[in-house]
């Protein structure tokens, strides 16, 4: 009976292993279509590698929308496409996507070049902006001047293709206006790779209503990047790296001054491991990154001051000017300005309201007039330098020593001044000399 029933179990996946096998064999493997979009790193060149070499495809289909490559090595990139299990088509689509770069070239390594009417083709140099050497611009076999004219236009400009101009030689074969109409044109087609040769099958022609209509006959399986990949190209844009880091600076101010149970700290830390991932792929121009921080420090020394004035002026005009020079990836893909003025004034009315009103809540008093402070006499928390602060009935407020001179901790002092939610001090007794 043991003996039987492993017979049949046996034989059962015997069965499912040759229906699958013949499944194969009849040429039912899907059209891949992976996702190829926003600036391309070393993660997203290996993503499309691992996708090329492990999915079992009857075509790959590289939907192209990418303002160029700002660091890794396509040379692995090119040579799996070139040598493909099946024939890899580039559809740069939909209107109004781009190829710029090493996204451009290679939409040149594909069997067969398509883009949709209005996308981009351009700016050449650099194919890499860093990281690697320029990976070669043509197949291999391929006439190295195949090309040249048009390379040499392109190579600081763009050229958007239409109906009236469809190709460009080199880049684009034909125009495909969507992405299930060029399935259904590659019906039918041969691409012939050295010494191999496939023919196409993806679409059969059936009658509707008396009219003969090309209808799609494969499946289409979608590949796209995973979750950690998705979640760390957040930061891949040099308009979104700044974002991050100049977010993170402040959640990370705002969390040092409201000593508040963590949360802020968490987002700050989120914040930052984007911004670092952006920091580690862009091309930065480093010289921003010092004007970021200047401005930062500025803003939050005013803030200090609780004064609106020059600092705060000139600290928002360094962390604009930081945002637009944050990478050097023009003309390909240069920081958005208004995504960076936006940016800016996020985070400066952050610091200047949503800050003031959580210190004003955690160091104010009852009572705050101005008429009812000036004159009391309270206790140096900490050493005014001349900052500190003191605790005034019981709660604590920030203050300077008035005059210059340093108070210890645990001095008495008064209040002679009061200058938003700023304490000024003296102390009741002699204070320690600089």
């Amino acid at each position: 009976m043991r003996l039987s029933r492993f017979v049949s179990v046996f034989l059962v996946v015997i069965g499912v292993v040759m229906v699958g096998t013949a499944f194969a064999q009849s040429g039912e493997d899907p059209i891949v279509v992976i996702e190829v979009g926003d600036p391309l790193d070393q993660r997203t060149i290996d993503y499309v590698i691992a996708a090329i070499e492990g999915e079992v495809a009857h075509a790959y289909i590289l939907k192209i929308d990418s303002p160029g490559v700002s660091s890794g090595d396509l040379t692995p990139l090119f040579s799996a496409v070139v040598n493909a299990s099946a024939p890899v088509i580039s559809w740069v689509g939909p209107n109004p996507a781009v190829a710029y770069g090493g996204s451009a070239y290679l939409v040149n390594q594909t069997d067969v070049r398509t883009a949709a009417p209005g996308a981009s083709i351009g700016y050449l140099d650099p194919a890499v902006h860093k990281g690697y050497d320029d990976p070669p611009s043509v197949r291999p076999g391929d006439e190295p001047d195949r090309f040249a004219v048009i390379e040499d236009e392109l190579v600081s400009t763009t050229r958007t293709v239409s109906p009236d101009d469809p190709t460009i030689y080199g880049f684009v074969d034909r125009l495909e206006p969507a992405l299930g109409q060029l399935i259904i044109s590659l019906d039918g087609e041969t691409v012939v790779r050295g010494d191999m040769v496939f023919e196409l099958s993806t679409a059969s022609t059936q009658t509707i209503d008396g009219v003969d209509v090309p209808v799609a006959t494969r499946s289409v399986k979608f590949v796209k990047a995973g979750l950690l990949d998705r979640f760390l190209r957040l930061g891949a844009r040099p308009e979104t790296a700044f974002l991050f880091l100049l977010f993170g600076i402040a959640f990370a101010v705002f969390e040092f001054y409201a000593a508040g149970g963590g949360l802020m700290a968490f987002v700050a830390s989120l914040s930052f491991m984007l911004a670092g991932y952006g920091l580690s792929t862009l091309p930065i121009w480093w010289p921003a990154i010092a004007a970021l921080v200047v401005g930062i420090g500025l803003l939050i020394w005013g803030f200090v001051q609780n004064r609106v004035d020059w600092r705060a002026v000139l600290g928002t005009l360094l962390l604009i000017i930081a945002g637009l020079t944050f990478s050097t990836t023009r003309p390909q893909y240069p920081p958005s300005w208004w995504m960076v003025v936006l940016s800016v004034a996020g985070s400066v009315t952050f610091m200047w309201y949503s800050m003031t009103t959580v210190v004003r809540g955690r160091f104010a008093t009852p009572t705050v007039g101005r008429e009812n402070l000036l004159g009391q006499r309270c206790l140096a928390v900490t050493e005014l330098d001349p900052l500190g602060v003191v605790m005034v009935d019981g709660a604590r407020w920030r203050a300077t020593a008035d005059r210059g001179v340093v108070i210890t901790a645990g001095v008495p002092v008064e209040i002679v001044g009061v200058t938003g939610l700023l304490l000024e001090v003296d102390p009741i007794i002699a204070p320690n000399p600089r």
